[in-house]
C-alpha cells in the first residue's frame, strides 16, 4: 500500500505543465487541425504530464509541414480513386524541433461517402505518428 503511495507522489512531482500554443496548418482541412491537436494533447497526458498555460510551462508548437495526396490508382474512365497520403509535421518543444512524417493510402469509393474515408486515413496517419511523440515526450 505504501510503496503504490509512494510511486503515485513521485509520478506526481515528475509531472510537468505543458502549453500547447496551437497548430500552423497552412492546409484547408480543418479536422488535420482538431485530430493532430488530439493527439499530441494525449500524448502529454499519457505521459503522466498536464496540460496548461499558467505559471511554469514548457511550450508547445506544432506545425503541419506537408500534407499532400498523390494519385495512385485511377478507374476506367480515369479518374482518381486511390490516393497516398502524406503527412509531415514538426513538434517544438521549448524551441527544439522534432520532425515527424508517415504515408498512408486510402480509396474513394463510389456513393455518398464525402470526405470520410480521408478522415479514416488522417486517423491512420496520426496513429502512426502518435507513437513517436510519445517517445519525444518521454525523454
Amino acid at each position: 500500500m505504501w510503496i503504490l503511495i509512494l510511486l503515485l507522489l513521485a509520478g506526481l512531482l515528475r509531472a510537468e505543465t505543458f502549453c500547447i500554443k496551437g497548430v500552423e496548418n497552412r492546409t484547408n482541412e480543418p479536422y488535420l487541425s482538431y485530430s493532430l491537436l488530439k493527439a499530441v494533447e494525449r500524448a502529454i497526458l499519457e505521459n503522466g504530464h498536464k496540460i496548461g498555460c499558467d505559471g511554469r510551462f514548457k511550450e508547445v508548437r506544432v506545425r503541419v509541414k506537408d500534407f499532400n495526396e498523390m494519385p495512385i490508382a485511377y478507374t476506367p474512365e480515369q479518374r482518381v480513386s486511390s490516393y497516398n497520403l502524406v503527412l509531415s509535421v514538426e513538434l517544438i518543444l521549448n524551441g527544439k524541433r522534432h520532425s515527424f512524417s508517415s504515408v498512408v493510402p486510402y480509396t474513394l469509393p463510389y456513393g455518398g461517402l464525402g470526405d470520410i474515408p480521408r478522415r479514416k486515413a488522417i486517423d491512420d496517419l496520426l496513429d502512426k505518428i502518435y507513437i513517436e511523440i510519445l517517445k519525444t515526450l518521454r525523454r
